[in-house]
């Protein structure tokens, strides 16, 4: 699918977003992940939420697939309200909303990667013969043409990756979340991997958000929003910017917040 066939532009719209907890760890003390958060996006591309550890990517992230609630604030994702959808409406929300990717991949051991990419519509009560060639193609598209029955142990770091990224896609979601996605992944195999979230967002008319800490993943970003203790500092533009640059701008950012 491409741009000029959604009748609604992909987006993400964080306004005012607060969330706390209570950890254990921390003898009682409740720690302020988010802060206030406000981020926009309207158009579709490859963005990226970037922030030293302990900033609240992980928090801004697991709010936005929905698997957690903000304390106040809103959460939008393309034409839904998540922060106010019921528990039933947030499955089915992770289900067709949103495509996710995780830093581990989360692949099925006992599944092929065509049985792994179909998962998500069965769960979704669709037939497999209507999966089977949707998936075939996906995997094709991302270059796996010849290794759709192999299961992922067998498959290395980088085609385990697009497996996943393939999976994220089945149900054709506006918007892909990123975790860290290249983390496991050595660097010439995570270059190549950006740069496919880069060209998937292009060609599918999808916003891809990917939360990293890391400044060369970032420049392959259409724009980088910077998060520092809890709010967002900033943005900047980041495709093709070397990645010293985007950490001292992303710094300057951080300290002028």
């Amino acid at each position: 699918m491409t741009p000029s066939t959604r009748s609604v532009e992909p987006r993400i719209a964080i306004r005012g977003v607060h969330k706390s907890y209570l950890p254990a760890a921390r003898g009682g003390r409740r720690v302020d992940a988010l802060r206030g958060a406000h981020l926009s996006i309207d158009e579709a591309g490859f963005y990226a939420v970037m922030g030293r550890s302990g900033s609240g990517k992980s928090t801004l992230l697991h709010l936005l697939a929905g698997l957690d609630r903000p304390d106040r604030g809103e959460i939008i994702v393309g034409a839904t309200a998540v922060h106010s959808l019921s528990e039933a409406d947030l499955v089915r929300y992770r289900r067709r909303g949103i495509g996710i990717v995780f830093q581990q991949f989360n692949l099925i051991p006992t599944l092929d990667a065509l049985g792994n990419v179909m998962l998500p519509g069965l769960l979704d009560g669709m037939q497999e013969r209507d999966l089977r060639d949707r998936a075939l193609a996906l995997l094709s598209e991302l270059g796996l043409a010849d290794r759709s029955s192999h299961r992922p142990d067998t498959l290395s770091g980088g085609e385990q990756q697009r497996v996943a990224i393939a999976r994220a896609l089945l149900l054709d979601p506006p918007v892909v979340l990123a975790d860290e996605p290249t983390g496991s992944l050595d660097s010439t195999t995570s270059a190549a991997l950006w740069k496919l979230l880069d060209q998937t967002a292009q060609r599918r008319g999808l916003t891809v958000l990917m939360v990293t800490h890391e400044p060369v993943a970032a420049s392959h970003c259409r724009r980088t929003f910077i998060l520092h203790d809890g709010r967002v500092a900033g943005s900047l533009e980041s495709h093709g910017l070397d990645p010293s640059q985007l950490a001292h701008r992303s710094t300057e950012l951080a300290r002028s917040a």
